[in-house]
């Protein structure tokens, strides 16, 4: 089976990813103007999970393609990255929780967590490509 050839940037700009998906996590979930009161059953809470899913599966493959030079070990860098966007999560959640117009959500946990497991499944996809190193 022939394999695909794909794209790797060197490792601090694979970084510097992950930091860009983290801090627009941290600005929309810490600092942006929450929505008027906590999501009612219904259409907004929908949405609003929808939003924490593909938040988390955005993380979950940035962290993934940034420790793509240790392909070696698939199965603990899927774990490291689960329990990495996970934990960041948790984070999040717990730092709402304080805060005026903000609320802790074990719905938003469930949300981060089931996109980062999602975001696992790049490592299915990965195996079958050949990462090609760019010019510095």
């Amino acid at each position: 089976m022939r394999r695909l050839r794909f794209p790797l940037f060197p490792a601090p700009l694979r970084w510097v990813g992950v930091a860009a998906v983290a801090a627009v996590i941290v600005y929309f979930s810490l600092f942006a103007t929450p929505p008027a009161a906590p999501p009612q059953p219904g259409i907004g809470s929908i949405w609003d999970k929808k939003l924490h899913f593909a938040a988390y599966l955005g993380l979950g493959l940035a962290l993934a393609y940034a420790t793509a030079t240790s392909r070696d070990e698939p199965a603990r860098r899927a774990l490291l990255v689960f329990v990495g966007a996970v934990a960041f999560g948790v984070l999040v959640e717990v730092l709402q929780g304080p805060l005026p117009n903000r609320y802790f959500s074990y719905g938003d946990m469930l949300a981060d967590a089931v996109g980062a497991l999602l975001a696992t499944g790049w490592f299915l996809v990965e195996s079958r490509l050949d990462y090609v190193q760019l010019p510095r």
